[in-house]
């Protein structure tokens, strides 16, 4: 009886030290709203995006209207922008801006360009053009390489909400991002590798649907 009675004191006071470490960390956060958005920001760094300190429309140094819809694409196009921060005027390199917000659309910049993210979540989806070199090939005929050159293809990415890092789609990284629930992970690598290929879109939203996503207070 003692002993059952210990083990169900140990038990309860395990639950409440993992309650107590949930509601802490829950306090240090805030769940994201997709139905009232975010406010528009232009991110220097991942770190200011998870955190929500964004550069906003009014600290931009702009002689023209602030209140234009794709603002923030156009301040972006050029090479440098200023902005004002604590009374001080700073100076920003746009290729080097980690993304924005615009919106209700989070925008990452991948080498240098920003694409729209249309799945955003615990994982987030993207598309984006990438520069592919063509190999070319040896002709014998003429003694030298043929059909060097480079092409654009169009490419999709995945990206852990929690980490910030953009990696190539593929169903080996998708495995690892499914890890962090067991039963999903589970289900999507028990399927065929055909299966795997084909519903990986579906498992993304499935996935995204039972994990919201929290911002930094």
């Amino acid at each position: 009886m003692h002993m059952q009675l210990r083990n169900v004191i140990k038990t309860l006071s395990l639950f409440f030290i993992c309650l107590l470490g949930k509601l802490q960390a829950q306090s240090d956060s805030v769940i994201f709203d997709a139905a009232a958005g975010m406010p528009d920001r232009i991110y220097l760094t991942y770190n200011d995006f998870r955190n929500s300190r964004g550069i906003t429309r009014e600290e931009i140094e702009w002689p023209g209207d602030k209140t234009q819809l794709e603002f923030f694409t156009k301040v972006l196009q050029s090479e440098n922008f200023s902005y004002r921060r604590d009374g001080t005027v700073l100076k920003a390199e746009s290729r080097r801006i980690w993304g924005y917000w615009q919106n209700n659309w989070l925008y990452l910049n991948y080498k240098g360009e920003f694409y729209r993210v249309p799945v955003f979540g615990a994982i987030c989806y993207m598309v984006a053009n990438v520069t592919v070199n063509l190999p070319g090939y040896y002709d014998p005929r003429f003694g030298y390489s043929t059909g060097m050159g480079t092409t654009t293809e169009v490419h999709e990415f995945l990206m852990n909400f929690y980490e910030g890092i953009i990696t190539d789609l593929s169903v080996k990284e998708a495995l690892e991002l499914f890890k962090r629930d067991a039963t999903i992970y589970e289900e999507y690598k028990s399927l065929r590798r055909g299966a795997q290929k084909n519903e990986l879109y579906r498992y993304i939203r499935r996935f995204n649907a039972a994990h919201p996503v929290y911002f930094l207070r």
